[in-house]
């Protein structure tokens, strides 16, 4: 591990490694019993925290941010608590009754094949299981290969992967957008309850979380001022990743991108931009096209359809009617003309209301998207300033590209339960736009000109004496200067 130089992180990584022993110490003492699941999930732990607090070190000293430190392993310790609360909510209240115990046993046999040498992704026990059900259990079975069966294990290395996923979001801000509020962005993907509490489980949720952080740190290298040659094949490897779990995500982020792309080479065709970096993005709309017929193809596979616009039509219409059941169900807005894209915004966002709410899960949920509301509200010059600088960072386009194919697409679903589990991923991108640069005050959103910096207010511009004079006497720093605040 890097040397610590500082006392300060030194206590902030000694307080990490104590409290995420105490919480599971604690999580296992209250369930009574210590045996080979919980020993192999605290192992895992160990293991992946030993393997963490470097990275986390390396990244506080690359930013210049000792305090970044502590805030990460904090980050750190509500992840696992997040893995504690989800695994008693499954266990405890529902009674075990959750897609993670069949994942689970899926991978256990599947290990268990494995060893003996037989080689399946299709165990007896998920014969008839959908394709992606059966993906999550293989991905499962090579860390069983080594951790051993064990539900406490497969938790914690799959919070893991979606810690990491918000991690390469935050870092995909932080480089194609400098002017926004990185650390804002940070907090938010850290601590907001949803994102600690759906991926902190086996499931589809921590993959899509990491897969979409690969993703969106692939086109953050494309869509930056500076283009990475490389940018496309981390794009689309985090591609590969939705499509295996979740094609119609893999579909909504390949169109993102190309919206995004597109902005970015007109941008910078029109703006003067390097020939290398309008080459690559260039090159990168022509993959695309590929990546997208491949992935249409997946999706369309996945719903059932042959990938006209009546069978994604029909299988829209199947998840309104599959998902409009149960205790949590409600009429959903079905967005299939732009008159209802409001009533789909304020429904993937912010229900249930919390006069909806009949039950603690969906109390839970409806005070989570008041909160949400709060924010937006509040932040809505966050939102207006991101706006205004779509055209000069792509990367925004990109972020608002998804959340609209995202609430089209989510506006059929009818159960609040799913609604909130499932928009999990969506909403650790979105939020990107709460920490955009505010929108100055007294300024309009598309007419007014940026306002300047507080070191372009500082610097002196030549006077109408100086320009005036003679160029023995012009003061050749102040003519530099004025020029950078003309331009």
């Amino acid at each position: 591990m890097p040397r610590i130089r500082r006392s300060e992180e030194f206590w902030a990584v000694t307080g990490g490694l104590l409290g995420v022993f105490l919480v599971v110490g604690a999580a296992a003492v209250g369930l009574d019993r210590l045996d080979f699941e919980e020993w192999s999930g605290i192992l895992t732990l160990t293991a992946l925290v030993a393997m963490t607090l470097p990275v986390l070190s390396w990244l506080s000293s690359k930013e210049g941010d000792q305090s970044l430190m502590r805030l990460l392993v904090f980050g750190m310790i509500a992840t696992v608590v997040g893995v504690v609360v989800r695994y008693f909510v499954v266990k405890v209240v529902y009674n075990d009754v959750a897609d993670a115990g069949v994942y689970s046993d899926g991978a256990a046999e599947i290990a268990k094949l494995m060893k003996n040498g037989v080689f399946t992704s299709v165990p007896p026990n998920l014969e008839g299981r959908p394709p992606e059900t059966q993906r999550v259990a293989l991905v499962l079975s090579f860390f069983y290969l080594v951790t051993g069966a064990s539900r406490w294990a497969g938790s914690v290395v799959f919070a893991w992967m979606a810690f990491g996923g918000r991690l390469l979001m935050w870092r995909a801000l932080k480089l194609a957008v400098p002017e926004a509020d990185h650390r804002r962005y940070l907090l938010l993907l850290l601590f907001f309850p949803s994102l600690l509490y759906w991926p902190a489980s086996i499931g589809k949720e921590a993959l899509m979380m990491l897969a979409l952080g690969v993703v969106s740190y692939g086109a953050a290298l494309l869509l930056s001022d500076k283009v990475r040659a490389g940018s496309i094949v981390v794009f689309v490897g985090g591609v590969a990743g939705l499509v295996v779990i979740r094609p119609h995500y893999g579909a909504l982020a390949v169109m993102a991108l190309g919206v995004g792309s597109l902005v970015g080479t007109l941008r910078g065709v029109g703006g003067g931009a390097g020939l290398r970096s309008t080459l690559v993005r260039v090159v990168a709309l022509g993959v695309l096209l590929v990546v997208a017929v491949v992935v249409l193809s997946q999706t369309a596979r996945f719903f059932g359809g042959e990938g006209s616009e009546g069978g994604l039509s029909s299988a829209l219409e199947k998840t309104l009617d599959q998902t409009t059941t149960g205790g949590s169900s409600f009429d959903p807005p079905a967005v299939d003309t732009p008159v209802k894209l409001p009533a789909g915004v304020a429904t993937v966002f912010f229900r249930p209301f919390v006069w909806e709410a009949d039950n603690a899960s969906t109390a839970f949920a409806a005070l989570e998207s008041l909160a949400l509301l709060v924010m937006v509200v509040a932040g809505w010059r966050r939102l207006a300033g991101g706006v205004r600088l779509m055209l000069r960072r792509p990367y925004l386009v990109y972020v608002l590209t998804f959340s609209s194919g995202f609430i089209v697409a989510f506006s059929y679903i009818g159960n609040f339960g799913i609604l909130a589990r499932q928009r999990t991923v969506m909403l650790a991108l979105m939020l990107a736009l709460l920490a955009a640069p505010p929108l100055a005050k007294g300024r309009g959103l598309l007419l007014s000109r940026p306002a300047r910096s507080d070191e372009e207010e500082s610097v002196p511009v030549a006077s109408p004496v100086q320009v005036g004079a003679s160029s023995m006497e012009l003061d050749a720093s102040t003519i530099r200067t004025a020029r950078k605040v003309t331009t």
